[in-house]
């Protein structure tokens, strides 16, 4: 077990971990973590919008699959190797270790001891990009000391947190309209499959945010808990198809800011 147990009233965690860069300019950190203490140091950021600003990124917790990843946890010895990724803060500390560096060891991280501040929720010192069913439901395990893989970097920009977060989901199941709704907020190059819908995903938000809009309020998104009567992936579906070079409506105008562009739809 590679984590050290922390009690009660202790104010941060130290961890073994092993440390890399990537691009010169980014520190990877990879260590497990007992289950219960994920949630202990690292918040989820849900999606919201506040005053019409979007906040977070994490969908909403799935009841029925945390549940079903608590009752295989419980269910006996089992081995669970996906790794939680997280965001770390700048609060984070690493000491490397000393010693002499074994002749012909591959140089590519550097071990040593990774100390996380403990916050309250909403303060923590950590943001989970991808894993949040898993680690909901570690921590609801039996087994509190699991050992959990985790591969963490360094990055306080939410922006760059929603970047990773998309890129890593994009593979696998995850609602379309999360997704959508994220694309205007990420400033990163994506593959092309989503740059495309990223124009069209802006002009929904200005149509559903802008009080001149006939659709006003009334458009289904990720961040709205309730209300929206039209569907945002069908209107998604129109304005892609009249920004398609060559055949679209607005496809000469596809290069506009979607600000410019919205005069013309409302």
């Amino acid at each position: 077990m590679t984590q050290v147990k922390v009690p009660s009233d202790q104010q941060e965690i130290l961890l073994r971990a092993i440390r890399t860069q990537q691009a010169g300019a980014f520190d990877l950190y990879a260590f497990f973590i007992g289950a219960a203490d994920i949630l202990r140091v690292a918040d989820i950021s849900r999606i919201k919008r506040d005053g019409g600003e979007l906040q977070g990124f994490q969908r909403r917790e799935i009841q029925a699959h945390v549940k079903s990843i608590v009752e295989f946890l419980d269910s006996g010895p089992v081995l669970f190797p996906n790794a939680i990724i997280l965001a770390l803060s700048r609060e984070v500390q690493f000491e490397p270790s000393r010693g002499p560096v074994p002749a012909g060891l591959s140089d590519v991280g550097r071990s040593g001891t990774l100390t996380i501040p403990l916050r309250p929720e909403g303060l923590r010192a950590a943001w989970i990009v991808d894993g949040q069913q898993r680690s909901l439901a570690l921590s609801r395990a039996k087994n509190s000391t699991f050992p959990v893989p985790v591969i963490a970097f360094v990055s306080p920009d939410v922006k760059t947190q929603r970047e990773q977060f998309i890129l890593v989901n994009k593979s696998k199941p995850l609602e379309a309209r999360l997704i959508n709704e994220l694309l205007p907020e990420v400033g990163t190059l994506l593959p092309r499959d989503l740059s495309e819908k990223r124009l069209p995903s802006e002009l929904c938000n200005l149509l559903n945010t802008r009080q001149t809009s006939p659709f006003f309020g009334l458009i289904k998104r990720a961040s709205s808990a309730t209300g929206g009567v039209v569907s945002d992936q069908a209107l998604l579906t129109s304005l892609k198809q009249n920004l398609r070079p060559g055949y679209g409506a607005l496809s000469v105008l596809r290069k506009r800011h979607a600000d410019h562009l919205l005069p013309l739809l409302i």
